[in-house]
């Protein structure tokens, strides 16, 4: 009885074993498989980036874009209509350093193509300042693109919602520029390196949210295959087309999303008390402890429970102040 169960264990380890090695060479097959479809599915798409208008229309659902120009343009082949799928594809992303454009004027555009890292720094209220935090995260971004030598950056730098928008452009540029900076000194060459600023264009949070504001002031960059092509600027907002009602959609397209967990340094909003004194007000407060008089909303928000009219604090009461 023994000896028959002893033999049935082995049969039955055989088996297992012969699965695996079964399993693994199909898994092998299937994975070549999969590279080699894909290859011929990017081989139809050896046309993009084309010059025939209109531009691409994003898709919202899938995250890629259509193509379906119906006037050639001057590159041949100009391509064939469907979809292409793309991580992003930024239009025009020089406009800041150019004159406005014309109708169908080529215009320099990045694609995206594949992200390798997604890192976000966070600034002080008014700072393009960087932080300690901020470049040990940094100096892990140095080291991603070293290894990664098809690898580019491109860094965005915005503001929260306070201040004009022309201030915050530039505060914007200011804050992409001390990164970009900080991976020249450390050794990446500039020409891999594009910033563009969005000032508060992004930004969220409201004045009375000092930790999502603080989310908004932020220098964020993707360490990615960038390709820079030339798009016709389309104008007039046809780059939101609606889809054609025949169009059919693949699978995929030229570019692959490959993206890993994003990398962002640490949040820093804390608080301190603040014992009322004699003929303070709201205002007068906000301006000496916050640099501002027209901040005196935070602190009200913040102190609801404490502060039964804003208008006539009480002496001695003590409150609370957010630190930024």
């Amino acid at each position: 009885m023994s000896k028959n169960l002893s033999a049935a264990k082995k049969l039955i380890l055989s088996g297992l074993v012969f699965s695996f090695v079964i399993g693994s060479v199909f898994a092998g097959t299937n994975e070549e498989r999969k590279k080699e479809d894909l290859k011929k599915l990017q081989e139809k798409f050896t046309w993009w980036p084309s010059d025939a208008k209109p531009s691409p229309v994003k898709d919202e659902v899938t995250g890629g874009y259509w193509w379906w120009p119906a006037t050639p343009g001057e590159a041949r082949p100009w391509g064939n209509r469907g979809y292409i799928y793309v991580y992003k594809i930024i239009f025009d992303y020089k406009e800041e350093e150019l004159p406005p454009p014309q109708p169908q004027e080529k215009r320099a555009s990045l694609l995206i193509k594949k992200i390798i890292k997604n890192v976000k720094v966070y600034f002080g209220y008014n700072s393009s300042k960087l932080r300690e935090d901020a470049t040990i995260i940094l100096d892990s971004a140095v080291k991603t693109l070293e290894k990664n030598k098809e690898a580019d950056i491109l860094i965005t730098g915005n503001c929260d919602v306070r201040g004009s928008e022309n201030y915050n452009l530039e505060l914007g540029r200011k804050r992409a520029e001390v990164v970009k900076n900080f991976m020249i000194d450390n050794g990446i060459p500039e020409e891999r390196i594009r910033i563009i600023s969005r000032g508060k264009l992004d930004a969220i949070s409201s004045v009375t949210d000092l930790e999502g504001m603080q989310k908004d002031r932020n220098a964020q960059f993707m360490i990615a295959e960038v390709e820079e092509v030339m798009i016709p600027y389309a104008g007039g907002g046809s780059q939101n087309e609606d889809l054609p009602a025949d169009a059919k959609m693949i699978e995929e397209g030229k570019y692959i999303e490959e993206q890993e967990e994003p990398v962002e340094s640490e949040l820093k909003v804390s608080t301190k008390e603040y014992t009322i004194k004699k003929n303070d007000s709201l205002w007068t407060i906000a301006k000496r402890e916050l640099g501002s008089g027209h901040r005196w909303k935070n602190i009200y928000e913040m102190n609801k429970d404490v502060i039964k009219n804003p208008n006539k604090l009480k002496a001695g009461k003590k409150i609370l102040i957010h630190v930024e």
